[in-house]
């Protein structure tokens, strides 16, 4: 295994931060925030706090095994219809933008479902790492260079 890289609750504080600093500068209003499941749920509440928006649901999803192994997207709970519509501004937040395909599934997940054009979703995480596939509409708090595997403080 890669060098492991532990992050602190400091560390995620800071995170958010960065990522409540970048959305406050952009001229769209979020006005739901959509966090997925498991890593996205704790930055997704912090971010709730720090801007405002209380309108929060989980989309729980995986594209890999605990042991960084990739598997077939897998979505396991989802915001109901009723919630989310056309006119929603969706700010998307995981903890890590590693290869991109959590974020593809969930742009397909979103305009499949809930017919959401990307131009009103802003996809955000805690971490993007360097040569992710998916670049169009993210912000990230930080960009990892290395190949180092993270651990997050909620991470078992």
């Amino acid at each position: 295994m890669a060098d492991v890289l532990k992050l602190t609750w400091e560390n995620i504080d800071f995170l958010t931060q960065c990522l409540a600093d970048q959305i406050k500068k952009r001229s769209i209003k979020y006005d739901t925030i959509i966090a997925l499941g498991r890593g996205g749920l704790i930055p997704g509440a912090c971010l709730s706090y720090k801007l405002g928006i209380t309108n929060l649901h989980n989309l729980g999803i995986s594209t890999r095994l605990d042991d960084g192994k990739y598997i077939d997207t897998l979505v396991y709970q989802r915001p109901g219809s009723e919630i989310i519509n056309k006119k929603s501004k969706i700010l998307v937040i995981d903890d890590i933008n590693d290869s991109g395909r959590t974020f593809t599934a969930v742009k397909s997940i979103l305009k499949a479902d809930y017919d959401i054009d990307d131009e009103d979703v802003l996809y955000a995480s805690l971490i993007k790492r360097e040569g992710s596939e998916f670049n169009n509409n993210t912000i990230s708090g930080n960009i990892l260079y290395t190949t180092s595997w993270l651990v997050f403080p909620w991470d078992k």
